[in-house]
């Protein structure tokens, strides 16, 4: 009997594992490892498949993300499919191609404009990276600006590890305790991969220190076919394999049960003229819809990328390319699906516009994916029997009570009049979604705002930096 290609690809990450082994750039990590009867060379870590799968299987299958608004309460895992929006970009991109680095009010903007959207039930993250604020500070600050601006699921910012302990601390205040945060996760966090094998500091510093709060990590490398991995998808998703379970193994050692997700990123390298990640190209949504498999036979969540595209400017490409990554996404039934609204330009950038045309996407898409509902009603027989060959539906009873069901898009139209048709009905849903946030913006009570704010400010941010973001 043949081998199944996922085991295959575990064969080759174990040898990996035993062979080569994983580079660890913590020494907190490393004497963990050491602990645990894992062998230590160095700083290189080496395991045996009996080791691996010790501790992934404590890993559990899937997992729930409580949000302040029950409603928006995400399950990761399974065939939940959950968008993600923008993460990592350090500009704005206009509709017209002009480049500025991001602002704190644009990341507000993106919490605004996210929040809003149906789409989601997930915020936060690093949206775009304020270059206005200091750096030592700046996932501080992302995290009470996202606290203000949405009660969705959070997604965290990865800062250094005295930020991430303060935002722990102040997560204790808004959720309870740190009891209450490992029964009842409310955040998660990206945590890269250093591909080839390695892990570096800060990323295992932040893993750490999530585990031993009970909140998910998602571990994900972002490999470059022939730049940062093997040429060959398969020989890349081996190593990006052993990647993710050194780093999910530790997670275990420090709590059994600690929520994960495995992750893939990677994609092909554009080596014409120089080297691009090229997020959009068809590797990519081979190799991430090959991760949700990989996922599944390890009893994992999975995370990959969609509405990506490598595209500098708002064009066709960049719509072909957005549809391209998020319908992979849906149709591999990846759990969390991340950048998935707003990247433009290879993850250099975020643009207001593309993440409005990207809602639009994303609702296109997962209507194409619902079943047809058929039932007696649906069927509809009798009314076909009375129109028969020479009547017309477009008065019939059935046609007058469930016209308003049949898909109508937010973004462009179907009855244009005039050239500016499409850029008009995005001004006209960005609009829409930020008129809604304002009348619908989430409350945060004023005793647990004063808390989390005297927490936050143990980092040495001044008062004013608060005030900035709530009168945005």
């Amino acid at each position: 009997m043949s081998k199944s290609r996922e085991q295959m690809i575990h064969e080759a990450a174990m040898e990996i594992m035993s062979e080569v082994g994983v580079k660890i750039h913590n020494e907190k990590a490393l004497k963990i490892y050491r602990e645990n009867g894992i062998k230590v060379e160095g700083n290189i870590v080496y395991f045996t498949e009996e080791q691996v799968m010790h501790w992934v299987k404590m890993a559990p299958e899937s997992f729930e993300i409580y949000a302040r608004n029950p409603k928006y309460d995400m399950v990761i895992g399974g065939d939940h499919v959950n968008p993600a929006p923008t993460y990592g970009c350090a500009f704005i991109d206009d509709r017209d191609g002009n480049r500025r680095r991001g602002t704190m009010e644009d990341y507000i903007k993106c919490l605004r404009l996210v929040d809003a959207d149906d789409n989601y039930s997930i915020n936060g993250g690093i949206m775009i990276q304020p270059g206005d604020v200091p750096e030592e500070t700046a996932a501080i600050e992302m995290f009470y600006a996202t606290l203000l601006n949405s009660d969705k699921a959070i997604m965290l910012p990865t800062g250094m590890i005295d930020e991430m302990k303060l935002i722990m601390e102040a997560s204790c205040e808004v959720f309870g305790s740190k009891e209450a945060l490992i029964e009842k996760p409310r955040m998660i966090a990206l945590i890269n991969t250093n591909s080839p094998l390695s892990l570096d500091e800060r990323m295992l510093d932040c893993l750490m220190l999530l585990a031993e709060y009970g909140q998910p990590a998602i571990l994900c490398p972002a490999t470059m076919l022939g730049a940062t991995g093997s040429l060959s998808m398969a020989g890349s998703l081996a190593s990006g394999t052993a990647e993710n379970l050194a780093g999910i193994a530790l997670a275990q050692m420090i709590r059994p049960g600690t929520p994960v997700v495995f992750g893939i990123q990677s994609t092909a390298a554009d080596m014409r003229g120089g080297i691009t990640f090229a997020c959009a190209a068809p590797e990519g949504t081979l190799m991430q819809g090959f991760g949700a498999n990989m996922a599944r036979f390890y009893g994992m969540p999975s995370r990959g990328g969609g509405c990506q595209t490598d595209a500098p400017v708002i064009n066709c490409q960049a719509g072909y390319e957005s549809m391209l990554t998020f319908s992979s996404a849906y149709r591999h039934g990846i759990n969390l699906v991340m950048e998935a609204g707003g990247v433009m330009d290879s993850v250099n950038a975020t643009s207001f516009d593309k993440m409005v045309i990207d809602f639009e996407i994303m609702r296109q898409v997962k209507f194409a994916f619902t079943p047809i509902e058929v039932n007696e009603e649906t069927l509809n027989l009798e009314e076909i029997k009375e129109v028969g060959h020479d009547g017309s539906f477009v008065d019939a009873d059935y046609t007058l009570d469930n016209f308003m069901d049949l898909y109508a898009p937010r973004v462009g139209s179907r009855s244009a009049k005039g050239a500016d048709y499409f850029w008009d009905s995005v001004d006209a849903e960005t609009n829409r979604l930020l008129k809604y946030h304002e009348t619908h913006r989430p409350q945060l009570d004023e005793e647990i705002k004063n808390r989390v704010k005297a927490v936050l400010a143990k980092s040495g941010l001044e008062e004013q930096y608060f005030a900035n973001i709530e009168n945005m």
